[in-house]
């Protein structure tokens, strides 16, 4: 048997009668609005690290400079000359590939990219990184190396900044106001 039905109500009747289904009352089909399903989000990938700041080097021994004597910075200081002496700062010393410290240093951090031949006392972190020398030894916190450093010397670690005490200048006479003066 074949029949054509004009309306969807009329199709779902005739399909109910073959299906043995005649009695029952057939209801249109109700059309169900689709969901509103937005696509799924890729994950989003880890922040990347904020960029550290620049440093802001305060004191620099510039290249072709030669100091003689002891140094006394409480800035930070970066060193790509020649300093013949001891170096003392309450902040940082940097040593450029081109730097080179006959002496020995003091420091809440410092960094070695030339070459010191002297000991060191670091309050804080000491590198020495891939171009850096350190022939003596060194007192610090931590200690970071990177491959190709050359250290001939002995290391200490301490357990806390505070057992590494900042060392008191000499008693020479105008030191204490040159060292508070501020230069504008």
């Amino acid at each position: 048997m074949y029949w054509k039905s004009t309306d969807n109500l009329t199709q779902e009747k005739e399909i109910a009668i073959m299906f043995g289904k005649s009695n029952q009352e057939t209801k249109p089909y109700q059309e169900i609005p689709p969901a509103d399903v937005s696509p799924a989000l890729p994950p989003e990938p880890f922040p990347a690290p904020a960029p550290k700041p620049p440093i802001q080097i305060d004191t620099i021994i510039g290249e072709g400079t030669r100091i003689v004597g002891t140094l006394h910075c409480k800035t930070i200081l970066r060193i790509d000359g020649i300093v013949e002496g001891d170096v003392h700062s309450e902040n940082k010393v940097v040593v450029s590939e081109k730097g080179l410290i006959k002496g020995n240093v003091s420091a809440e951090h410092f960094t070695l990219g030339g070459e010191l031949s002297g000991n060191a006392k670091v309050r804080g972190k000491a590198e020495i990184l891939s171009t850096g020398k350190l022939y003596g030894d060194i007192l610090t916190k931590t200690l970071i190396m990177d491959e190709n450093a050359v250290f001939d010397g002995k290391c200490t670690m301490t357990k806390a900044e505070e057992e590494i005490k900042k060392e008191e200048l000499p008693d020479l006479p105008g030191l204490k106001e040159v060292m508070d003066t501020k230069i504008p």
